[in-house]
Order: structure tokens, then C-alpha cells, then sequence
């Protein structure tokens, strides 16, 4: 048996993400276990990497995000209907298609940013996460063609999902409650627009948005009802969740550090090493699970049993100084180099396109409207699982 840890990871407001928890954990061993958490805790870059690209010892069934996704939802399925799910979208989200909509993009960004122009000027203070979750939702809703005055329930989960604890909600507590609650709205919202297309189609016409794409699927070998639904399901959320704490994260990184804001205003190619640093430095998806499958499995010195619960903590895995020189500095100019936060592998972020092309725009945009920010306050809630501001209080300073 590995090295017990010994690690708190309960979030205390204002001190920031666990980095001296990770630090223990490097000093302890890249594989761990925890009784508090009943699973192992992998923090090492190379026994992430090799959990996630191996699906046949690992995966993520039985863990809670397939039963917050469904069985067979792509997020979650490691059989061949995975990749038969996947090429139905993957083309219209690949990078040359999401960048032909750069223009749409920073015509989404220039209309929420305007808006807080002038308040920012009469020295108001604006939150910027309905901001980011207005910019988000604009392409979302064209995209899946959902009507925006309908978008209101997926910004329900998302406010709901920045205060998701990094473990299993406890059963019959009043927060998996609301989950299920705000779960179940989403749910009745996708299948109603999913009845529509079937129906669109049925009278001959041919939508084309991302849910349509996935009705005319329906029936194919694998592809059922109630997968469509939880694929519809699974996409909209997961693209809203990831780009908003991205957002805040860069934010943070920008408007706090006068010297790399010059720099990025000096020369704009540098906003996309900046997009890529502040996700390996400040990683959105601090954690996921996943768990052993059939066989015992060895990894580093440790033997994991089947149906063991894996803890992969994709947040120290992108701090790790076997992978990345002086890991904990944030580099503008560090040199190209993976890291984990999209994933990896066979489950690796279908919609990453999508969040880098959004990110892009929208920094581009609030460079050239609002060049002069400053972050006035920043609350990260009590949950780091998913890290980035739950409120970003941002004004004009001194400016």
C-alpha cells in the first residue's frame, strides 16, 4: 500500500488554490491514497496522462460525473459509440470552422463590452461574470439555435457549478437537491428542443445547428433517444463552464500584473501563450475522477485495485517540475508544450476550439475597448474544482 495522504483540501476563501497541498503531494509520491477521499491521488504529469489516454484499465464509469452525464453520454462512454458521437460534431467545432466565426466572436465581445463602457467611466464597479456568461451564451445559443430568452436555465447550472465541492454532493443534501432541481429544467429545456427538430424535419425542412445534427443521427447503430439527449445535454454545458472560469483566470493574470499587460499590448500574439499559460497555471478543471476497471493495475509503485477511485489532479499535474521548467512562474514566453487542461486522449475536450477561439476574441476585444482594467475584487466561492472567480469586481482604478 502507497503513502497515506495527508492532505486538507477544503478550500478557505481568500487563500487561493491548494499549491503547498500540492507541493506535499509531490514530496510524498506521485501516487497516493487517501482514506478521507476513499480513493488515490494522482498529481504527477506523466501518471495523469497515462490514466487518460488508457481507457481500457481506466475509465469513467461509476464515478459521480457519469452519473451527472449519463452512462452513455460521449463525456463518459468508452465504447466505439464514442467515436461515432464524436464525428458528428466534430468538423463544424474543428479549429479552421470555429475560427471562420472569429468575426461573430468579437462581434458578441464588442456588444457585452459596450455596454459596460460608459458605467466603467461614471467609475462604477462591474462584475464581469455575467459579462462572460452573456459573451458565452450569444454563441452558444446560435450554435445549438436555442432562443436566448431559453438560456436562462443552463446560467442556472453554471452559477450552481461554481460551488460544486471536488467530491461526490452527499446524498439528500439540500446542494444536490438544487443540482437535481436546475439538472432536471435543462433536461426538460433539451428534450424540447430536440422534439423540435425531430418535427422540423419531419416536415421536410433541414436545420443545420449542433443539435439538429445529432437528431438526424438519431437511430443509427448506438445512437438512441436518450443519447442524443444526454449528448445535447453534456455539449451545452460544458461549453459554457469551462470558457467563463477561463475568462476570470486570464483576467486575473492580466489586470494583476502591470508588466505582462504591457507586454500583450505591445505585441498581440502574445494573447494566445497567455491563453495557454493561464490555463496549465491557474487550470480550470482542478480535478476528475476516474476508476480502475476489471484487472489490478500498477502505477509508479502503487497497486490500485478494480473499482478503485482515481483522484486525477490536473492542477498539480500542470505544476509539475519533471514536465515544466521553474513550473510554478507564470512564462509568457515558456516554450509550447502540452498541458492537461482540456484533458487528454480519448475523452479530450471536443469543444476546445471553441473556448480558445471565444477566449481570443474576447481579449482582443476588451484590449482594444477597456485596455486600462483594474481588478477591484474577486471572490472564488468555496469550491476550486472547477477554478476560476465566481465574481470579478473590475474598474478603471486610476486610470
Amino acid at each position: 500500500m502507497a503513502p497515506t495522504a495527508i492532505v486538507n483540501f477544503e478550500y478557505r476563501p481568500n487563500e487561493g488554490l491548494p499549491f503547498s497541498a500540492y507541493q506535499r503531494l509531490r514530496e510524498s509520491g506521485p501516487v497516493l491514497w487517501s482514506e478521507a477521499l476513499g480513493g488515490w491521488l494522482v498529481s504527477s504529469f506523466s501518471g495523469v496522462r497515462t490514466i487518460l489516454s488508457d481507457v481500457t484499465r481506466f475509465t469513467s464509469e461509476g464515478t459521480p460525473i457519469a452519473a451527472a452525464a449519463g452512462a452513455e453520454a460521449m463525456l463518459v462512454t468508452d465504447t466505439p459509440s464514442h467515436d461515432t458521437l464524436r464525428a458528428i460534431w466534430v468538423k463544424r467545432v474543428s479549429g479552421p470552422a470555429i475560427a471562420a466565426r472569429m468575426q461573430e466572436l468579437e462581434g458578441n465581445a464588442a456588444r457585452v463590452l459596450s455596454a459596460v463602457q460608459e458605467p466603467l467611466a461614471a467609475g462604477e464597479v462591474i462584475d464581469f461574470i455575467p459579462l462572460f456568461r452573456q459573451f458565452v451564451m450569444a454563441f452558444i445559443g446560435a450554435s445549438f439555435a436555442i432562443p436566448q430568452d431559453r438560456l436562462d436555465v443552463f446560467q442556472l447550472w453554471s452559477r450552481l457549478s461554481a460551488d460544486t465541492p471536488a467530491i461526490e454532493l452527499a446524498e439528500n443534501s439540500p446542494a444536490l437537491e438544487r443540482h437535481l432541481v436546475a439538472k432536471n429544467r435543462v433536461l426538460d429545456l433539451v428534450r424540447e428542443q430536440v422534439e423540435d427538430r425531430r418535427q422540423r424535419f419531419r416536415r421536410h425542412e433541414q436545420p443545420d445547428d449542433l443539435i439538429s445534427l445529432m437528431v438526424a443521427a438519431e437511430g443509427q447503430p448506438g445512437i438512441t433517444p436518450a443519447i442524443v439527449v444526454d449528448n445535447v445535454f453534456n455539449f451545452v454545458l460544458g461549453a459554457m463552464d469551462t470558457t467563463e472560469k477561463w475568462l476570470g483566470n486570464i483576467l486575473v493574470r492580466l489586470f494583476g500584473h502591470p508588466g505582462l499587460l504591457a507586454e500583450i499590448r505591445a505585441n498581440r500574439r502574445l494573447i494566445e501563450p497567455l491563453l495557454q499559460e493561464a490555463m496549465r497555471f491557474d487550470t480550470v478543471a482542478q480535478v476528475i475522477q476516474r476508476r480502475v476497471r476489471h484487472e489490478d493495475v500498477n502505477l509508479s509503485e502503487a497497486r490500485l485495485r478494480a473499482g478503485d477511485q482515481i483522484y486525477l489532479m490536473l492542477g498539480a499535474a500542470n505544476r509539475d517540475p519533471a514536465e515544466f521548467e521553474n513550473a510554478d512562474s507564470f512564462d509568457l514566453h515558456r516554450r509550447v508544450k502540452l498541458n492537461l487542461g482540456f484533458g487528454f486522449g480519448f475523452h479530450q475536450c471536443l469543444g476546445f476550439n471553441i473556448a480558445k477561439q471565444e477566449a481570443m476574441a474576447f481579449i482582443a476585444v476588451l484590449l482594444d475597448k477597456l485596455p486600462n482594467l483594474h481588478i477591484a475584487g474577486c471572490d472564488y466561492g468555496t469550491s476550486w474544482a472547477l477554478w476560476g472567480p465566481r465574481a470579478l469586481q473590475i474598474d478603471l482604478g486610476n486610470s
